[in-house]
């Protein structure tokens, strides 16, 4: 009997092409909510965090085995440690455990909110590894923008072409909502400051709708085309807004993109020069990106973040008293004490050593608002969770971090448009489009990096590190489960695996 279930068991995994990989949801046993973020720990090396809706995957580089365990550890949970041999079901469920206040051990010393969260601000560097790490990551990066308002209000036109029905009809091919996503597995050499950072891609994968990609070519092709027939040669453009003026000639709007549409080979020679761009722009975006990451933390062996470097706008409040695997931790709640604080959430202390294990929070009112002559931003969404790790060290590392943003921009202004030619006689001006345009787009990123292992390295490993812009890449307009059979992610929720422009 005890055969029989363990095969039916594996008929639950599946095999990949480099492994074994099995998949689970995390759900809290009494109330059957979904447990996300919680930190998947294996007896066989590899690691990882359940995402938004409590899933998570693992691999094997070779076949599970009857004591191959998993352990997972989630703050407020008791830890789960399981084997292979015990598993019936991909949904495994934790068992709430906190204990109140007033259950608090003697040995700890009872201190108040505020008490903990200064001790917690203290002694950074003996707390956190700040030194040079090569770290294995992977990175997960979403993003989607809806338009509110596209419209260009046609004044006058000297170009037939260009009158108020071709910019009507020319929005109207604007996709009004677009998504796309990107992720990226690599090692990430360097420590929390600008200039030592290091980055070896290992493999990446972009989720991007072609078809409206190549609705904005055309876009950008018709107005050139016509812009090609109407422009003379040698033509300088002057571009004015309001008190803002530019010159641009000819040549920068038309002939780098003409030169291409005629011949096949210079389209197959931009093509390939475009993937090559494209992949350097990738490689300066993701590293860029990373960069942000670790930057954002620590300032000068101190923390940077806004609700520890700011406590005084705050309110603490003590909610109880918990574990994360053995380790008590304080659970903190904070809310703004002015009008000055910008968020509200949680954070989580080890009550040993009152380092900060993890953090949460939302902000309560715009963090940016600015407009000025007819452009506008607004930055109106910020939600953070992170969660640091000792991986098996005396000091914590960056272990997860979640980011999801939300911005709008806009533009009202005048726009006009003249052509003007010193060459040709008589007058220099030669065509004309005076407008209004009226734009606003609504945007959202979510960044998501979850870091596996982080290894100590010495300056000189550090530099002797290669940054390797050679990596596997795939562009898809679809969700792909097999680009990362083999590997460890974060596994993807239902709205990436839902992607698709078929």
């Amino acid at each position: 009997m005890k055969k029989i279930k363990l095969c039916l068991f594996f008929l639950g995994c599946f095999f990949g092409a480099k492994g074994q990989v099995f998949q689970g949801q995390l759900l809290d046993s009494l109330s059957k909510e979904i447990i996300p973020f919680a930190t998947v720990l294996s007896n066989f090396g590899e690691n990882t965090i359940s995402n938004e809706e409590g899933y998570f995957r693992i691999i094997r580089s070779r076949f599970f085995t009857p004591t191959d365990s998993l352990f997972i550890s989630c703050i407020g949970y008791k830890d789960l440690a399981i084997s292979f041999e015990q598993l019936q079901d991909s949904l495994l469920y934790l068992t709430p455990k906190e204990i109140k206040l007033n259950e608090i051990i003697l040995s700890h010393q009872k201190l108040s909110a505020e008490e903990i969260v200064k001790r917690a601000r203290d002694n950074v560097t003996q707390k956190y590894d700040l030194t040079l790490i090569k770290k294995t990551f992977f990175l997960r990066e979403s993003y989607s923008q809806s338009w509110i308002k596209r419209d260009m209000i046609i004044k006058k036109s000297s170009i037939n072409e260009f009158k108020q029905s071709f910019w009507d009809s020319l929005f109207r091919t604007i996709p009004e909502k677009d998504t796309w996503h990107s992720e990226s597995l690599g090692e990430l050499a360097g420590d929390w400051s600008e200039e030592q950072q290091k980055l070896h891609l290992l493999r990446a994968v972009e989720l991007a709708d072609t078809l409206n990609a190549k609705g904005y070519e055309q876009i950008e092709e018709k107005i050139t085309s016509i812009l090609d027939k109407s422009v003379k040669e040698n033509s300088y453009f002057k571009f004015k807004s309001g008190v803002f003026s530019t010159k641009v000639d000819r040549d920068e709007v038309i002939e780098k993109e003409l030169d291409t549409l005629s011949l096949p080979e210079n389209k197959q020679r931009k093509k390939r020069k475009a993937e090559q761009e494209q992949k350097e722009e990738f490689y300066k975006g993701r590293k860029s990106q990373l960069t942000k990451i670790f930057t954002s933390l620590f300032k000068r062996d101190n923390f940077d973040i806004d609700v520890l470097v700011k406590s005084h706008l705050y309110k603490y409040e003590l909610v109880n008293f918990t574990y994360r695997e053995d380790l008590p931790v304080y659970h903190i709640r904070f809310t703004p004490n002015s009008n000055r604080a910008k968020y509200q959430g949680n954070m989580f202390v080890d009550a040993d050593r009152f380092s900060l294990i993890q953090l949460e929070y939302d902000n309560v009112k715009n963090l940016r608002d600015f407009s000025f002559m007819g452009l506008s931003f607004s930055a109106y969404g910020r939600s953070v969770k992170l969660k640091f790790s000792s991986f098996n060290k005396d000091r914590y590392q960056l272990e997860f971090i979640r980011v999801e943003t939300k911005f709008k921009t806009g533009i009202d202004r005048p726009v006009k448009i003249v052509e003007k030619n010193k060459f040709v006689k008589g007058r220099r001006k030669q065509n004309e489009l005076n407008g209004e345009v009226h734009f606003k787009l609504d945007q959202k990123s979510i960044v998501t990096l979850v870091v596996f292992k982080g290894e100590s390295i010495s300056q000189e490993v550090f530099e002797n590190f290669k940054e390797t812009k050679v990596f596997k890449t795939a562009k898809r307009n679809s969700y792909d489960p097999k680009f990362w059979e083999g590997y460890t992610i974060i596994e993807p929720n239902k709205a990436i695996k839902a992607f698709t422009t078929n």
